[in-house]
Order: structure tokens, then sequence, then C-alpha cells
């Protein structure tokens, strides 16, 4: 048995009441409505931020090929205009030559069109890839605008909560300290093992941690160990303090 005496087992309820309250509090912080508005906007803000990313990263591609393409029509052009240039300047006299050329040139109005068709396809894309990433642009805008007012609106609805939360937390220091280390570690490992209440008093027969209720044997058994140091109940197990120890 871990050695305490009626006072320090009087503060260690102490200490668990303003346990229970800054789980209360920290309850009620997590689940302010203006916490959840937040939390479902800010989740929709991720997931149109990521389409928005990669709606944009497509859109580049899109631009970089259709400069490509453009490019390489450029060139193609080129070539073609010069080649017909040669052809009908009355240079070249040989009709092999001329036949070569007349097959080049068929070629390069070939390779022109698959060019041109190319390019259409990607401006095509890239004009309903524009629509959806305005769209989605808008949307970024107006989530990240509603998500700094649901900000906002969420701390000022924690202030007074965190203002109890850190007058509760150095009452729970001044009280933790009163206590020596080895019963505030035996409350401590309780405290995790049973749900946040590691003792509780003892009201007639009844715990108040689990509510149930002790035979004869187990209230005398419990009176005497309470007077020499942490005594427990038989049914939870939790550090149990007899109401009388608590005047």
């Amino acid at each position: 048995m871990i050695t305490a005496s009626p006072t320090q087992q009087r503060r260690l309820l102490d200490l668990q009441e303003i346990d229970t309250e800054v789980r209360r509090l920290g309850q009620r912080r997590a689940h302010l409505p203006e916490q959840r508005a937040l939390d479902e906007n800010a989740d929709t803000l991720r997931r149109i931020s990521a389409e928005y990313a990669t709606g944009r990263e497509k859109l580049e591609r899109l631009e970089r090929q259709q400069l490509r393409h453009e490019n390489d029509i450029a060139v193609v052009e080129s070539r073609r205009r010069g080649e017909e240039g040669r052809m009908y300047s009355g240079v070249i006299t040989s009709e092999r030559e001329l036949d070569a050329l007349r097959s080049e040139l068929t070629s390069l109005r070939a390779r022109k069109n698959e060019l041109e068709e190319a390019l259409l396809e990607v401006m095509e894309q890239r004009e309903e890839l524009e629509s959806l990433v305005g769209a989605l642009r808008e949307r970024h805008a107006e989530l990240s605008g509603r998500v700094q007012e649901l900000t906002a609106a969420r701390d000022a609805a924690a202030t007074g909560i965190d203002a109890e939360l850190a007058d509760a937390r150095a009452r729970r220091q001044a009280v933790a300290a009163e206590l020596p280390e080895e019963v505030r570690a035996y409350y401590e490992d309780l405290r995790a093992r049973k749900d946040g209440v590691g003792v509780a008093q003892l009201q007639g027969r009844t715990c108040m941690g689990c509510r149930l209720q002790l035979t004869q044997i187990e209230l005398e058994e419990l009176h005497r160990d309470a007077q020499r140091g942490l005594a427990r109940c038989a049914q939870c197990g939790r550090i149990l303090v007899p109401l009388a120890e608590r005047q």
C-alpha cells in the first residue's frame, strides 16, 4: 500500500476534480459548433486545393504542348514555302528532282495537317480545362475566405474556454505539487487506465467511481486501509476516499 495522509487523500480528490474539469473544458472546446464548421470547410478546402493544383499542372502541360505544336507547324510551313519556292523558281529542271520535290511537299502538307489536328485537339482540351480551373479558382478563393472567417469565429468562441482551461491547469499544477511523487504517479497511472478517473469518493457504501456498493466487510477493510494510505475500491480498483476523510 502506498502511504498517504488523510490530507493528501483529500488533495487527490481535489486533483481529480480539476482533471475532470480540464477534460470537460477540453471536450467543449473540441466540439464547438464553430470548430465543426471550420473542420468541414477546411476539409473541403484541402480537397479543392488539390484539384486546383492538379488542374493548373495539366493546364500548364497543355500550354506547353500547344506551343510545341505551333512551333512545329511554323517550321513545317516555312520548309514547305521554301520547297515550293525552289520548285517554281525554274532552277530545278530535272524531272526526277521535281518528282522528289513534289513528294516532299506532299509529305510536308500531310505533316502539317497532322500537327494542325493535334493542335486543335490540344486547344479544345485547354479551353475545357481553363473553364474547370477557373471554377476551381473561384471556389478556392471562396473557401479560403470562409475558413478565415470561421477560424476567427472559432477563436472568439474559444477565448472564454481557453481562459478557464489556463486557470484550471494552474490550479492543477499547484495541487499536484503538494503531493508526493509516488502518490501522484500512482494516481496518474490509475487515471490513464480508468477512463480519466483515478480516485473517487466513498459516499455511504457507494463508490462514486463505479457507482457500486461495497459489502460490509469491504467497507470495514477500506476504512482501515484509508487510515494508513491509499485504499482502493474492491469493485473497480480506483483509489477510494471515505466521505469522512474530506471535510
